[in-house]
């Protein structure tokens, strides 16, 4: 029987972006496969939108739109939903610029789904299959969510959050495909709350899949010709005892022989215990957010984290045969021109392999985003691709937090910050466990080098 209600996802990324193209999103497909468990229909059919969204509307003709985006895509998210809205769409957004920024529901959704979106999804479907709209006078009685009614904007009480990541059923990959070198999430949310980071307080609290359930997934992923995963969460590690279960069901059931992972750490949880687990498991590969080589800047940015913590992170992987890689931000409100400079001299004369540096950005629903606020540095009601995080595509109208070094000042430091991270590259990419990678991911990059190019030209954004 053929389903006759269609759904076309879209996630709201920048269509130029190589890094935000790389995989598909899995926020789709863990909707579905939810919704198929306990919606107990077959009348919807489901599409991911791919880079051409109004020929995707033309050919699927969907009846629901359903998009996600982060803040510094929000543009784009509004954008898709007044295309959507000429074709006749009922609209929903989620994701985490709107749980944060509520009052962003344009005219052209009819409703968006605040925090954690599964059982949301499934009431509102429900509510679709029986009405054929998403009237305001229905949506008073689902929660979680915010929508218009008249000229008010109304919000519906919190949902709470699924008390077991064990509830969801596995992601359904049929809809977006697999990849030699794909991704999974085993948990949601972070016990630490970084000054910048608004992923750890979207979850409220950490929840951790059982070992048997993020191993059944990775069983699934190596039957479909998966050779690589990363494990995305937030912080892989943070649960010592479940790692230890992970990594001994890995060895016995011998995917560490076809497999390769990577995961992230926080420096101050990576120890020889947690390293020998990944090491088993065989993680090739730790990304760590080590943030600063200062002391005083790591605590205002991380809390109870030092320099000697990053240090001896980096030895323990390295010693390991670990590759060890790393993410610094600079410009924090007080952290001076010298303080920058000690970051600097942190990676040089460490062994770190791949490191990234950002300009501090202030993004809804972080602590730097409230104190941006306050400073009249960004509004409620903005050009949300001014937070875009890549400061060598937003130079002239990035957010700059710092109050002792000009834009001028920071555009000097953080070229230099990434020449020290091309001569990085080049040193550590002939002993790389992703050397393999590399083709696409440059062919990605030239691809996208044109098309902003080609926006230059044109004057577009």
């Amino acid at each position: 029987m053929t389903a006759d209600k269609r759904v076309l996802f879209i996630n709201a990324v920048d269509p130029a972006s190589e890094i935000e193209n790389r995989y598909r999103p899995l926020w789709p497909a863990y909707l579905v496969s939810y919704f198929e468990k306990y919606a107990g229909m077959d009348k919807f059919s489901f599409l991911l939108a791919g880079s051409n969204i109004e020929k995707e509307m033309d050919l699927f003709k969907p009846h629901i739109v359903a998009i996600s985006s982060v803040s510094q895509n929000y543009n784009y998210a509004s954008k898709y939903a007044g295309i959507a809205k000429k074709h006749g769409c009922a609209v929903m957004i989620g994701g985490i610029h709107i749980t944060y920024m509520p009052h962003c529901l344009t005219r052209d959704m009819d409703v968006g789904v605040i925090g954690e979106g599964e059982e949301t999804f499934l009431e509102l479907m429900n509510l679709y299959d029986r009405a054929g709209n998403f009237d305001p006078k229905d949506l008073g009685a689902v929660n979680g969510i915010v929508y218009h009614d008249g000229g008010q904007l109304v919000k519906t009480a919190p949902r709470n959050m699924l008390r077991s990541l064990d509830e969801l059923p596995l992601p359904k990959r049929s809809l977006i495909g697999y990849q030699s070198h794909d991704y999974m999430f085993t948990s949601r949310g972070c016990p630490y709350k970084c000054v910048f980071c608004a992923s750890t307080r979207f979850w409220d609290k950490a929840r951790y899949a059982s070992a048997q359930n993020v191993v059944d997934e990775i069983r699934g992923l190596v039957e479909n010709g998966v050779k690589v995963i990363s494990f995305y969460d937030d912080l892989f590690v943070a649960n010592k005892a479940r790692l230890q279960n992970i990594a001994e069901l890995i060895v016995a059931g011998g995917f560490q022989r076809h497999i390769r992972f990577t995961c992230s750490c926080r420096a101050n949880t990576v120890t020889p215990d947690v390293v020998k687990a990944l090491k088993a498991m065989n993680v090739v590969s730790v990304g760590m957010g080590l943030e600063s080589g200062c002391d005083r800047t790591l605590k205002y940015l991380k809390g109870h984290v030092t320099v000697n913590d990053n240090t001896q992170a980096i030895n323990i992987l390295k010693d390991a045969g670990i590759q060890a890689n790393a993410s610094f931000v600079i410009g924090a409100p007080d952290e001076t021109e010298g303080e920058v400079m000690q970051t600097y001299s942190f990676i040089k004369s460490s062994s770190v392999d791949f490191f990234d540096v950002y300009v501090l950005t202030p993004l809804p629903g972080t602590p730097i985003w409230d104190e941006a606020l306050n400073r009249n540095l960004v509004s409620n009601d903005m050009d949300w691709n001014i937070l875009n995080i890549n400061f060598e595509l937003n130079t002239d109208k990035a957010i700059i937090m710092s109050n002792t070094l000009t834009r001028r000042q920071l555009l000097v430091l953080y070229k230099r910050f990434r020449r020290l991270r091309l001569y990085r590259i080049l040193k550590a990419l002939p002993g790389s466990p992703w050397i393999k990678d590399l083709p696409s991911v440059l062919r990605g990059i030239l691809k996208e080098k044109i098309t902003r190019k080609v926006r230059s030209v044109l004057g577009k954004p």
